[in-house]
């Protein structure tokens, strides 16, 4: 069978190689054990490739570029109606030689694309759906979207982060994958070796924008009344406020280091070197960072969004309901004071970890959505 994905996830050239963002190019690396050729049609940027882009593993994938849309200005928002008929003319001679076609939403290109598709007889389609299936409040062009997607216009599956009330046959709940299982049985080995007694590494991975709350931490921090209970705090991403974040962690009293994105072993060294994961987002779908910083036994404090609650529950996560400096400043007190319970909880962690496989996913795959 062959393969299409569309999606908004960014593509850059490395040294005359293509690299991409690197927990999709992760997912879809492992979904060559399903397909004999993939074509991931998706935007392909000018500038440097952060470090978090990895390579593709398989010649058997293939990148058919896209003009890349959509920022902050007024004209980077037009780009997004300006792109939009090269965009459909390079995605549809793909989709004539395809079997299966995968939709990654939302994407402002979903405007457009998700109507195309609901047209076509073929390929047969599934959409991903990877944003808050319930936030409040969403972008007029996310609640579109939806709206589509649960009225079923494109006569497939979708699938969504969580479970949820009233909840369509169409609609079906796919936890959202990060780790093989390789990767989980060392995290696991590493995460049972944990020292919880000394003082506590903590660490955020994401943009470091507004919205992922980095700014909330180094508020918190900055008036706690515990910082000998913690060695550091590692923020690892780029984004608006890196340098910002630099100069305010500098008068906190707490060491805090920003090496901007990294790769993967750059990550996996810091989930290693954890005790705790700290991601005070806004609004979220489900941060695949969760689960595998989880693996590792890092315990997370996190947004009660979503369906976070429903994949970390308190048994093995501190949730944040009060999304502040203040209600972080509580949770982290509260995770740092009884470390029997915070070692007992990153046990669970690694325990919930295991629903995030590929191998899972691929199974669910083939059941659900390929039927074979």
């Amino acid at each position: 069978m062959k393969l299409a994905i569309i999606s908004h996830t960014p593509h850059y050239l490395r040294e005359g190689r293509i690299v991409g963002w690197g927990a999709t190019v992760r997912e879809i690396n492992h979904l060559t054990k399903l397909f004999d050729d993939i074509y991931h049609i998706a935007p392909l940027h000018d500038e440097e490739a952060p470090d978090s882009s990895l390579e593709y593993s398989s010649e058997r994938i293939t990148l058919v570029p896209l003009k890349k849309y959509g920022g902050e200005t007024l004209r980077d928002k037009l780009s997004i109606v300006t792109t939009a008929a090269y965009n459909l003319n390079t995605i549809t001679p793909v989709l004539d030689e395809v079997d299966w076609v995968q939709f990654r939403a939302p994407t402002a290109m979903g405007l457009y694309v998700l109507p195309f598709l609901a047209v076509r007889r073929k390929p047969k389609r599934w959409v991903k759906y990877a944003g808050n299936w319930i936030m409040d409040n969403p972008p007029y062009s996310y609640a579109l979207q939806k709206w589509m997607l649960e009225k079923n216009y494109l006569n497939c599956k979708v699938t969504i982060n969580g479970w949820w009330e009233g909840q369509q046959e169409h609609i079906l709940s796919f936890p959202n994958p990060c780790l093989d299982d390789e990767e989980l049985k060392k995290a696991s080995l590493i995460a049972k070796s944990k020292d919880f007694t000394k003082p506590l590494k903590l660490c955020f991975v994401g943009t470091l924008t507004e919205n992922k709350g980095s700014s909330l931490i180094i508020d918190a921090l900055r008036d706690f009344n515990d910082k000998q209970s913690i060695d550091e705090i590692v923020f690892a991403g780029g984004g608006p406020l890196i340098e910002e974040h630099k100069k305010s962690s500098v008068d906190t009293g707490v060491k805090m280091s920003f090496p901007g994105f990294v790769g993967r072993q750059g990550l996996e060294k810091i989930y290693s070197d954890s005790h705790i994961i700290i991601l005070p987002s806004k609004s979220e779908g489900f941060p695949k960072v969760i689960a595998e910083a989880a693996a590792y036994g890092c315990v997370p404090i996190v947004s009660d969004v979503s369906s976070v609650s429903q994949y970390f529950g308190e048994k093995s996560a501190f949730l944040l309901k009060d999304i502040s400096a203040a209600g972080l400043k509580t949770k982290l007190s509260e995770a740092i004071k009884d470390r029997e319970k915070l070692k007992h909880m990153s046990a669970n962690c690694t325990d919930s970890a295991g629903q995030f496989t590929f191998s899972h996913y691929m199974k669910l795959l083939k059941i659900k959505i390929l039927d074979v």
